[in-house]
C-alpha cells in the first residue's frame, strides 16, 4: 500500500514593484492601452523585480514563509525541487543557491517544464516520499520580466514575476493527493520560447542585435487551442484516476496565464464560477509560479477548507501539461 502524501504548508511572494497597465504603457511607449490589455488578458497590474533582485531571492522568501507556517527549519528539509525557466544563472542550478540562502544541506535541483513546472515538482516530491524522503520543498519561481521585449506589447503586458512554495510530507491524517497526471508533447508550436542563448544558438552580438534573447510568443489562436486541449485532457485524466467528477471538486486552480483562458477552461469543464480561482488581474502571467502562488493565496484566504478537494492544472511551453487532485 502506498504512503499517503499531502501538501502540509505553503508560501508565496511577489515583488514590491507593481505596475498597472497605465504605468506600463507610459514606461515603454506601447501602442496599446489599458482597455486593450484588460479585454485580451484580464490583467490590470503585475509585479516586476527591481534591478539587482533575482529569482532565487523570491524563491527564498516564499520558501521561508512556507517553512514558518510548518514550524520547521530549512535544515529539516530532505529535498528542494525548484521549478523555473528563469534561473539566476545558466549553471549551476538555482536550487543550490536557494539551499545556501535558506541554510539547507540536502538534495537540491532545478526542473524546466515552463508553466507546468510546479506540478511536475509536486509529482517528483510525491515519488520522493514513496522512496523514504520525509519533507520536500517544491518551489515554482520565475522572473519573466527579464525576458520580455519592450517593443513587443504581447509579451510586455503579459508576463510577470513571483514565487510560490509547497511543503510535501507523508500523511496519516488526511488523504492528500488523490491523483497526479504529468505529460509532454514535443510539438513544433512551442507556445513561447527564447530562440537564442542555448547550445543550439549560443548568445552572440548577432543574436542580441536581432532580439533573439527575448521571449517569442506564438499566435494567440495557437496558444489558446493548445492550452484548452491539454488542460481539458489532463484534468479529465486526473479526475478519472481519482474516481471523481467535476461536481466533486470544490476549487479549480489552473495556470494563471490569461483570465480569458482560465474562464474558458472552467466553462468547458463545467465549473461554477464560485469554484474557480482567477487571480490574473493583479499578478499577470508568472509562468511556473502561477499555480503555486494561487494555491497559497487561496489557502490563506480560507476558500480552501479542511476536506476541500482541489483540482490543480497547468500547461506550459513545449508543450508540457499536468493536473492533480488534492484533498486538504
Amino acid at each position: 500500500m502506498q504512503q499517503a502524501v499531502s501538501i502540509t504548508a505553503t508560501g508565496s511572494y511577489t515583488p514590491t514593484q507593481v505596475m498597472d497597465n497605465h504605468q506600463l504603457v507610459a514606461r515603454f511607449g506601447l501602442t496599446v492601452d489599458d482597455a486593450w490589455i484588460v479585454s485580451r488578458t484580464g490583467i490590470r497590474s503585475r509585479h516586476w523585480l527591481q534591478p539587482g533582485e533575482t529569482t532565487s531571492d523570491m524563491a527564498v522568501i516564499a520558501a521561508q514563509r512556507c517553512l514558518d507556517q510548518a514550524g520547521i527549519s530549512a535544515s529539516q528539509v530532505d529535498r528542494i525541487i525548484m521549478a523555473t525557466i528563469s534561473p539566476d544563472l545558466p549553471s549551476p542550478s538555482t536550487a543550490t543557491i536557494v539551499a545556501r540562502k535558506l541554510g539547507a544541506r540536502c538534495m537540491a535541483f532545478d526542473i524546466s517544464a515552463a508553466c507546468s513546472g510546479f506540478l511536475y515538482g509536486l509529482d517528483l516530491a510525491a515519488a520522493s516520499i514513496q522512496m523514504g524522503a520525509r519533507r520536500v520543498l517544491v518551489i515554482g519561481a520565475d522572473a519573466r520580466s527579464r525576458y520580455v521585449n519592450p517593443k513587443d506589447h504581447r509579451s510586455t503586458v503579459l508576463f510577470a514575476d513571483g514565487a510560490g512554495c509547497a511543503l510535501v510530507e507523508p500523511s496519516t491524517t488526511k488523504p492528500g493527493f488523490l491523483s497526479m497526471v504529468c505529460g509532454a508533447e514535443g510539438i513544433e508550436r512551442m507556445g513561447a520560447y527564447i530562440p537564442a542563448g542555448g547550445a543550439q544558438r549560443p548568445a552572440s552580438f548577432e543574436t542580441v542585435a536581432a532580439g533573439q534573447h527575448y521571449l517569442h510568443i506564438e499566435p494567440k489562436n495557437d496558444i489558446f487551442e493548445l492550452f484548452l486541449r491539454f488542460t481539458l485532457e489532463s484534468c479529465h485524466q486526473a479526475l478519472d484516476r481519482a474516481g471523481l467528477t467535476v461536481p466533486d471538486i470544490d476549487i479549480f486552480i489552473t495556470h494563471q496565464g490569461n483570465a480569458n483562458l482560465v474562464q474558458m477552461a472552467a466553462k468547458e469543464l463545467g465549473f461554477a464560477p464560485e469554484a474557480v480561482v482567477d487571480e490574473v488581474a493583479h499578478h499577470g502571467n508568472t509562468a511556473g509560479a502561477s499555480v503555486a502562488i494561487a494555491l497559497d493565496e487561496t489557502l490563506r484566504s480560507g476558500r480552501i477548507k479542511p476536506g476541500s478537494k482541489v483540482l490543480l492544472a497547468a500547461v506550459g511551453a513545449g508543450c508540457t501539461f499536468a493536473a492533480a487532485v488534492h484533498q486538504f
